[in-house]
């Protein structure tokens, strides 16, 4: 493939960095210019962060090409992006040929304590492992310049410019004209970190003043470790949590950006701050900043802050003029439209390829498996889960699935490739016996498959699991663990240290979960409830009823009440048969699960009883009018976001999540009802009665469906995508034993 640009980065930084090279993206292809991009997991983030979705979007919009890491690119220029990225090697060869090298420096080698930041020496050394050549280095400004040793390591030499942030001005409109608010408005926005912060209390509130009754303060980018450092923190702050979207619009809130950080940090650019000054607002900063910026912001002592804001309120001329001041700094230095000018002053790469020719070169990304794993040997919600993300994977992924769930088929039946895993339960083998053949089995199937991706979905990790993991620290490696754990669960929440990245899908009820989980999602990818279809992937009302062929006016109950397996439900399911069949106008539809326990007689008990296997029975739900369910995570997600009024009895084992505390979160929210086996089964009646009262499901459907809703598995089929075709250097390949 022929690029005119290859630019290299870790695309999950969630700042500047990436910011900063979406805007050489977008600006390099709206010059005409071919670019890729190849993604780099590199060491300094450890929690699974996503791809940053500026960069996402330019991908999915064809602005530039996801790279391979087997893909041979023949690239006129190859712009790495942030040095730590490069702090170990690449974990494995690629195909990329440049004659020209260039490292962005986006942070300083010495921080202003004088702490080394990273390896330079090392850095260069592995830069040319990987592709070869001398490397230019390009500093993103003066203060990662200075920096710099005067004797830079073999093989590199320093460009005679700054590498400088820039900024697309259309999607950064000015702010509105006119004098400040009373009160004053201050603002300021930031990556939640608290060395982006003073490190005295004093001095944040000389800063940011506490006087409500003058100042509004407005925090994008604050959080808990505000009050760390500070203690209470003042009324008028109003904490906005980080965001990367909306900025603008924050930004035209405000009448003042104030940043100041820690004595510690040593901020390479400020790319906030150069949002700030393009939408034309006041910028008041610390002095070490004015090299950068010069006379478009204002420098003061953190003492003298309130003072210089005074003079501005108290004079509009000086305002007005300060603010054109802003804008027209950023629009002379940092404009978007400055980028492929660069090239040609630094470069000499003038005229882009003829654009057909570039196209005509293309070619399609390798084939990638992903090997999905589970186990769920009780109900089938982790295998289905799975298949959610499975389906919504891109071509050139292909989903393969090694399962202990017994309702293997459901995969099969869709065309996937499975392998099914026996439990030791199910052979009574010795746990530590078993986890021994697991690892090989695993590892044989990590061997044949090669997969890019290995996506783990349970509660438990055996040991054999890690164990295989260990044995290819290539493999990138995920693992799905949903919320709602039992406190008997917390050992499991050591193996997340076998895995790359953690991913929990969203709970409804979330604030009633205090399990383990609730301790750790600061470390975890969370994302929104995961289902196989969306309400609106449903059969129609009519056509679902037509092909489960339901008699014109009758009410159609579902009976969902699980496996059996490990919880008695046969109390409940002949309560509820005899209460709703006693209503001659309501039909049954018992709904058996495909790995469920012999419940004794499959017979029907009457005519309006019938016993039916449906996979995905949600994909049939409009033709219920009500539904009796047992609220395992898949099921109770379905039926509140389908808006299905339904009656919430909790399976109560203790290996079960708490799906107790899922149906009280909905009775007590009008979503459903819930009813206890051992607690309220002497008043069925009771409860079918309210559940088929067409007031009350009126109201629970209108509850449910005002309930926003994105699907979870888009987001981890997203991260699976962007994780499949990496080069690593989180880990040191020449110390692996």
């Amino acid at each position: 493939m022929k690029l005119d640009i290859l630019f290299v980065a870790d695309v999950r930084f969630e700042g500047g960095t990436s910011t900063a090279l979406a805007v050489e993206i977008r600006a390099a292809a709206r010059t005409g210019f071919k670019t890729g991009l190849l993604a780099v997991k590199g060491p300094l983030l450890r929690h699974p962060y996503p791809m940053h979705p500026d960069l996402r979007a330019l991908v999915d919009g064809g602005a530039t090409e996801r790279i391979d890491p087997d893909t041979e690119v023949d690239a006129d220029l190859v712009l790495v992006h942030h040095p730590t990225i490069m702090s170990n090697r690449f974990t494995r060869r690629t195909g990329i040929r440049t004659e020209r090298l260039v490292m962005v420096l986006h942070h300083p080698m010495v921080d202003r304590l004088g702490k080394l930041q990273y390896d330079l020496a090392r850095i260069i050394s592995n830069c040319h492992w990987a592709f070869g050549i001398k490397v230019w280095l390009a500093p993103v400004s003066a203060v990662v310049r200075d920096a710099l040793p005067r004797r830079l390591p073999a093989g590199a030499e320093l460009l005679p410019e700054n590498w400088t942030n820039l900024i697309d001005l259309d999607d950064w409109p000015r702010r509105p004209d006119g004098p400040p608010h009373n009160p004053v408005v201050i603002g300021r926005h930031a990556r939640p970190d608290k060395l982006k912060w003073p490190r005295k209390a004093a001095d944040a509130l000389r800063i940011y003043p506490a006087d409500a009754a003058r100042y509004s303060i407005r925090i994008l980018g604050g959080g808990s470790f505000l009050q760390e450092l500070y203690g209470p923190l003042p009324g008028n702050w109003e904490i906005l949590p980080f965001a990367w979207t909306g900025i603008p619009e924050f930004l035209h809130g405000l009448d003042f950006y104030v940043y100041y950080h820690s004595d510690s940090w040593s901020e390479a650019f400020g790319r906030t701050i150069l949002e700030a000054l393009a939408v034309g607002l006041v910028t008041i900063l610390p002095e070490h900043f004015q090299p950068l910026f010069g006379d478009a912001a204002i420098y003061a002592a953190p003492r003298d802050v309130e003072h210089v804001i005074g003079m501005f309120v108290t004079d509009a001329d000086a305002y007005a003029r300060q603010s054109a001041l802003a804008r027209e700094f950023v629009a002379r230095h940092h404009a978007a439209k400055l980028f492929p000018e660069r090239l040609e002053r630094l470069f000499n790469i003038s005229k882009p390829r003829d654009s057909a020719a570039v196209r005509a070169t293309i070619q399609p990304l390798p084939i990638r498996q992903v090997l999905f794993a589970s186990s769920n040997g009780i109900g089938m919600g982790h295998l289905a889960q799975q298949m959610a993300v499975a389906q919504r994977l891109p071509q050139g992924l292909k989903p393969v699935f090694a399962t202990m769930s017994y309702a293997m088929k459901i995969a099969t039946d869709e065309g996937y490739h499975a392998h099914f895993l026996t439990h030791h339960r199910g052979i009574d083998a010795a746990p530590e016996d078993w986890n021994d053949v697991l690892a090989e089995e695993l590892f044989d199937l990590i061997s044949h498959l090669r997969p890019a991706v290995f996506a783990y979905d349970a509660t438990a990790v055996f040991e054999g699991v890690a164990a295989a993991l260990a044995m290819d620290p290539n493999l990138f490696s995920i693992w799905v663990r949903r919320p709602m754990w039992r406190e008997a669960h917390r050992p499991f929440l050591g193996m997340a240290e076998a895995f790359d990245a953690v991913i929990e899908p969203g709970e409804l009820a979330d604030e009633f979960d205090h399990g383990p989980t609730s301790e750790v999602r600061d470390k975890v990818l969370l994302v929104p409830p995961v289902l196989l279809l969306g309400p609106n992937e449903r059969l129609e009302r009519a056509a679902a009823r037509n092909f489960l062929e339901i008699p014109d006016g009758m009410t159609v109950v579902a009976l969902q009440l699980g496996s059996g397996s490990n919880f008695d439900m046969r109390g409940v399911r002949n309560g509820v048969l005899k209460a709703l069949l006693d209503r001659p106008d309501t039909l049954v539809l018992d709904i058996r699960s495909p790995i469920r326990a012999d419940f004794g007689s499959d017979e029907p008990v009457g005519p309006r009883h019938r016993i039916v296997e449906l996979f995905p029975s949600f994909r049939y739900s409009r033709a219920f009018d009500a539904a009796i369910v047992a609220p395992g995570y898949n099921t109770f997600h379905e039926n509140i976001l389908g808006a299905v009024p339904t009656l919430f009895v909790p399976n109560e084992s203790g290996e079960m999540d708490l799906q107790l505390n899922r149906a009280r979160w909905a009775e007590l929210g009008g979503f459903g009802l819930l009813m206890r086996r051992d607690h309220d089964l002497p008043h069925v009646d009771r409860f079918i009665e309210e559940l088929l009262d067409p007031t009350e499901r009126e109201g629970m459907a209108a509850r449910c469906e005002a309930i926003p809703w994105t699907n979870g598995a888009d987001v981890i089929a997203n991260y699976i995508e962007d994780h499949a075709r990496i080069v690593r250097t989180d880990w040191d390949i020449t110390r692996d034993a």
